[in-house]
């Protein structure tokens, strides 16, 4: 059963007694990339629910429904921008259509699942689709993922995530598979939830796409209610020209970066400081900055290794990364007359301040007892002595390491934050709604009673707390941490029509507090730890969890995959092909340590000197250090670099690296060993090359060498006479050009 839209380049062919896809095809072509599609829907109802033993709500004795029948024909529709047709279906007893669009603008087909007011409750709906692809050689590239550029789709025998576009780690979510002749483009373009995406190639030629969308809903509380499930095209779009089409995309689909980042940011070096101290398996502290004071003393250092911004995390160990009161700002962040005074010593020293903020829940003994608890009963238990390493290393849908590492952060801090917090928070009695809570009216959350950025009252709240943070202590941004965290839903009687639209809710809290404080101050720093484009549409700045895997890949050779990067080219490619698919304006903040790379692994190996050593960290600050946009580092990070870091600072200052065009080192003449990066403006360059490898690397320019003037080296010096030779485990930055 053909379904043809008069206004698309595309057809679909749908199975007459299920609706679902299985073809796909574009109109007056003699070639089509596609012989086939297998699709299958899933939906998990039902059953009851149970604190997870790492948070969050798990779901059992569930029922499954998978047969999905056509029960009449399809009804065509035209709407300003789109047509399509709703194939009314039904998924066991449960009535839905499902909804095939052919867009004028963006992607050529979305698919969605549009379910009916039903007596049930809906967990989870999950989405397979599998392509069998004509010919042969085809090529994937995820920009954002664990995949290098251009990987063989053959290669990817085990299943790979794919960050959503509400993703922590973060991308564009797009995947775009192509043989020299043909193209398919997925897209799975839920901004309401966020899915968990996995794709792989099963056997030849087959492109295998799961998506688990984390759609949950009482359906007797709705009349309709629509999922996005994928939107895909196979128009031909060669991979190299596909930026421009997808910028195209993100406009139609309105996700767009604000572009106004404050003047000051993409030049800076940001320095992480943590105040008080942190424990590490009951018996290791780590404590920089006893008291604030202790950081004030330091601002001198910090300015002279060439910091611009400090970036303030949360009083250790109480609060921590947890909301105890924000008008308390003794408590969250320490002395109130010396965080002024650290203020204002910054600001005289050209040094920017921002807070680490938190919004994902709030600390009472109730509920720290009860996550202690379910740690010590939990599936880790046995697991919490062993070693750990960093974990965001690993594929994005393994969260074993962090899982293992996080249920020990929870026994070190709980005697902490359970002598400092309330019995139960006052909020609690004050403020029901504002928090999630699950089907039997108990508040849940992960180690916190969770606050639902959905709820109205509370964004208010939040909006106001924060605005007075700016203007009691004139501070200069925000880094808004783990907004994303209550990755679960709210069965609260008022939010679950959509209960897991409450995972995903900061984004509209972002983008309705962000006038306010630009207003108030111009310059204003809005920086996210989440760093998908959904929370791109409101912030200045986001994290870079998505680039530690290349740490990872490069500074520990054993641990790269088939299909990950495998050399310092690569990894420029990577990084070169996801900014090409971010919104126009979008920034990254660049680091090799924070302190989430040194809070998950064991003690001894938590900084990147002890994993991998100081030669190649040194190599990777200057990679991640010239990379567009600001570097970041954890306090303690600096020991073995200090010397090179004001040397990266001035780099940084140059106009050339703030407004020249981007030129990556990514050619077949380019040594696999070789990072590269050129910018240039008004005929004069400036290049970083780091040599990766224990062999020298001799490189034969097109540009005029008797016009190169060396900037400053790392390792051995590297050589600039008729050729560039760069010595192992080495780097250098010049200046060329007819200047």
């Amino acid at each position: 059963m053909k379904l043809i839209s008069p206004n698309s380049s595309h057809w679909l062919e749908i199975d007459p007694d299920s609706g679902l896809l299985i073809q796909i095809g574009k109109k007056d072509s003699r070639t089509q990339p596609v012989r086939g599609v297998r699709t299958r829907l899933l939906l998990e109802i039902g059953g009851q629910e149970r604190r997870a033993p790492t948070g969050g709500l798990e779901y059992f004795d569930t029922e499954f429904l998978s047969n999905v029948r056509r029960v009449s024909e399809p009804a065509f529709f035209s709407h300003l921008g789109w047509s399509g047709f709703k194939v009314p279906v039904k998924i066991g007893a449960v009535e839905a259509c499902l909804v095939y669009k052919f867009n004028e603008i963006g992607p050529a087909i979305s698919i969605a699942l549009d379910l009916l007011k039903a007596n049930v409750v809906v967990r989870n709906i999950t989405f397979e689709i599998d392509f069998e692809l004509v010919g042969q050689k085809w090529k994937v590239n995820a920009p954002g993922n664990g995949l290098r550029a251009d990987v063989d789709l053959a290669v990817i025998t085990e299943t790979v995530g794919i960050s959503p576009l509400g993703g922590l780690r973060g991308s564009s979510a797009l995947i775009h598979i192509s043989s020299e002749t043909e193209s398919l483009v997925l897209w799975p373009d839920n901004e309401i939830e966020i899915p968990e995406i996995l794709l792989s190639s099963p056997g030849s030629n087959i492109a295998a796409l799961v998506v688990k969308s984390n759609f949950g809903s009482d359906l007797s509380l709705i009349d309709s209610i629509e999922i996005p499930l994928l939107s895909l095209d196979t128009t031909f779009y060669r991979w190299q020209e596909f930026s421009e089409i997808f910028a195209q995309w993100l406009e139609s689909w309105d996700i767009t970066s604000p572009a106004n980042p404050p003047t000051w940011v993409g030049r800076a070096m940001i320095f992480e400081a943590q105040i008080g101290y942190s424990v590490f398996s009951q018996v290791n502290k780590y404590s920089p900055y006893p008291q604030v004071r202790d950081l004030i003393q330091d601002l001198d250092r910090i300015s002279a290794m060439g910091f611009s911004c400090i970036q303030l995390m949360p009083k250790q160990p109480y609060p921590s990364y947890n909301v105890h009161d924000y008008a308390d700002i003794e408590i969250s962040y320490g002395d109130i007359s010396e965080i002024k005074e650290l203020i204002q010593k910054a600001h005289e020293l050209g040094i920017k301040v921002i807070f680490d903020v938190l919004l994902h829940g709030v600390l009472d003994k109730e509920i720290i007892k009860l996550a202690a608890d379910s740690v010590r009963s939990g599936p880790y238990r046995d697991l919490l002595k062993g070693a750990t390493s960093d974990s965001f290393s690993s594929d994005v849908k393994d969260w074993t390491n962090y899982e293992i590492a996080w249920s020990r952060h929870i026994l070190d801090f709980e005697p902490y934050w359970f002598a400092e917090s309330p019995t139960i928070t006052k909020l609690e009695s004050e403020h029901p709604d504002w928090f999630y809570r699950d089907s039997s009216g108990e508040i849940i959350g992960v180690y916190t009673k969770a606050f639902d950025a959905r709820n109205l009252e509370w964004q208010r709240y939040f909006t106001d707390s924060m605005f007075h943070l700016l203007t009691e202590l004139d501070i200069d941004g925000f880094r808004f941490d783990a907004p994303t965290y209550n990755d679960f839903y709210n069965w609260a009687p008022w939010a679950r029509a959509r209960a897991s639209a409450s995972a995903l809710a900061c984004t509209g809290l972002f983008e309705g507090m962000r006038p306010i404080f630009k207003k108030y101050k111009e310059d204003f720093l809005f920086y996210t730890e989440p760093s998908g484009l959904s929370l791109r549409k409101s912030m200045d700045l986001n994290y870079n969890y998505d680039e530690q895997w290349l740490v990872t890949s490069l500074g520990s050779p054993g641990s790269q995959k088939d299909w990950g990067i495998r050399s310092a080219k690569d990894l420029g490619n990577w990084i070169k092909d996801r900014d090409s698919l971010l919104p126009s304006g979008s920034m990254t903040a660049h680091h090799i340590d924070s302190h989430d790379t040194f809070w998950w692994p064991s003690w001894g190996a938590k900084w990147r000197r002890e994993q991998f050593g100081i030669e190649m960290v040194r190599l990777l600050t200057l990679i991640f250090a010239t990379l567009p946009g600001p570097f970041m580092m954890f306090v303690g990070g600096e020991e073995g670099i200090e010397d090179i870091l004001p040397n990266l600072a001035r780099l940084k200052k140059e106009r050339i690296w703030q407004e020249g065009r981007a030129t990556w080192w990514c050619g077949e003449a380019t040594p696999a060993n070789l990072f590269g990066l050129t910018h240039t403006i008004g005929g004069k360059s400036l290049t970083v090359l780091a040599n990766m490898g224990v062999d020298e690397i001799v490189i034969r320019p097109e540009f005029n060498l008797k016009k190169v003037s060396t900037v400053f080296t790392i390792g051995a010096d590297a050589q600039l006479e008729a050729e560039i030779t760069i010595p192992g485990r080495s780097g250098i930055v010049f200046s060329h050009g007819d200047e």
